[in-house]
């Protein structure tokens, strides 16, 4: 099973876990982590190598963060140059659901492909959306 690290501004992250277990269940081999006010990016990226080295020895790992370029995403890009793990940004519901559906039996690799995939598919205009279903 993929070990899923997931990081991000404020309590993000902890609450995309505990929303997606509301729909899958509780999950198991994850970790979450949100960057808080105060916090320097340098204890960050020590919480994330901790993290990253400790799921290691339990597989694959995959990071999410919340958004390309910001401070949980550049903690976790400094860190790629000392361990091996894939690394998502953009992370929304939808795709998270996606992943821990299908961690289990995937590489990390398969799930970034397929989350980048089905991301896409994710951000809806509603209005254009019902004037085409109707």
């Amino acid at each position: 099973m993929v070990q899923l690290i997931v990081v991000s501004h404020g309590s993000f992250s902890k609450a995309l876990l505990e929303s997606a277990q509301l729909i899958v269940g509780e999950q198991k081999d994850i970790q979450t982590f949100g960057f808080d006010l105060g916090e320097s990016i340098d204890e960050l990226r020590d919480k994330l190598g901790q993290a990253i080295e400790t799921a290691q020895k339990k597989g694959e790992v995959l990071v999410l963060t919340d958004m390309l370029s910001g401070s949980p995403f550049n903690a976790a890009a400094s860190l790629m140059q000392r361990f091996s793990f894939e690394h998502l940004a953009g992370i929304n519901f939808p795709v998270f659901l996606e992943i821990l559906t299908s961690r289990e039996d995937s590489t990390a690799r398969d799930l970034v492909a397929t989350a980048v995939s089905r991301g896409k598919d994710t951000i809806v205009d509603v209005n254009q959306y019902i004037e085409e279903v109707v």
